[in-house]
């Protein structure tokens, strides 16, 4: 599959638009849904959440559930959480929760389905035998050691990781650092989350080479690095969510008069 993260490449277009800032994330929420399976599975399937009419109640509703863990949960903690050169930089506006509107759920639940939509077409000209193969029959056929698709995958997850990349730094550049004072507790706590950070990435790579054995061809390569994105994935996600929970709490603390 193309890398789940370089799928949200496709809403940076809307960063810069006119439309409010919530409807990129919008994008990026929907853009990133239908593989949600593939980190937690046991509930749906990968087939229900990019297979048509299915992914209009599967991967568009886990898609709102994105946007809302990042507008709600995420996004007023990520000035804690991440480094102060960075955080320092983000909107001040991000801190606060906005206020939600009509027009605003209408726009969002239209961007999201635009994400959702942009996935499923780029999956169809990176994976075998879907719709992508039957329009153009070379991405099928052997380009060198891989089929075609396979290359059209690669060069997309790291181009849209490249694409992404390049625009956040070019983004935080142009703006301006704000005088943000973080509490110990905060800086305990970004301490603790980049350790744990640390552990997952590690395991992530031991822990599928100590099952499987070392690989020794492509194929087994590929079903290690599968398995260490989907399953470090999820370990980074609910360590990210775990901390961003302790931050209001840690807020709440420091706006307490002692004495």
């Amino acid at each position: 599959m193309p890398f789940t993260v370089s799928h949200a490449v496709v809403a940076l277009p809307a960063v810069r638009g006119p439309l409010p800032a919530a409807a990129a994330a919008a994008v990026a929420a929907g853009a990133m849904a239908p593989d949600v399976p593939l980190f937690l599975p046991g509930g749906l399937s990968y087939a229900e959440t990019h297979g048509f009419p299915s992914l209009l109640v599967t991967a568009l509703p886990v898609a709102a559930a994105l946007l809302a863990i990042w507008l709600v949960l995420l996004r007023p903690a990520a000035g804690a959480l991440l480094p102060g050169p960075v955080g320092s930089r983000l909107p001040a506006a991000w801190a606060h929760r906005a206020r939600p509107t009509w027009r605003g759920a209408l726009l969002a639940l239209a961007a999201l389905l635009l994400g959702v939509l942009t996935h499923v077409a780029w999956d169809a000209f990176t994976h075998e035998g879907r719709a992508g193969s039957l329009l153009l029959p070379a991405l099928a056929e052997p380009w060198g050691p891989l089929p075609g698709f396979r290359w059209i995958q690669y060069a997309s997850s790291v181009g849209g990781l490249v694409v992404l990349g390049v625009g956040a730094v070019r983004w935080l550049r142009r703006t301006e650092r704000r005088p943000v004072v973080a509490g110990p507790g905060e800086r305990t706590l970004r301490r603790a989350l980049a350790a744990a950070l640390a552990v997952i990435a590690v395991a992530a790579v031991l822990v599928p080479v100590a099952v499987d054995g070392v690989p020794r061809d492509l194929d087994a390569l590929r079903g290690i690095v599968f398995v260490a994105i989907t399953r470090g994935g999820a370990g980074v996600v609910a360590a990210v969510l775990l901390a961003a929970l302790v931050v209001p709490v840690l807020r709440r603390r420091r706006a307490i008069p002692r004495g």
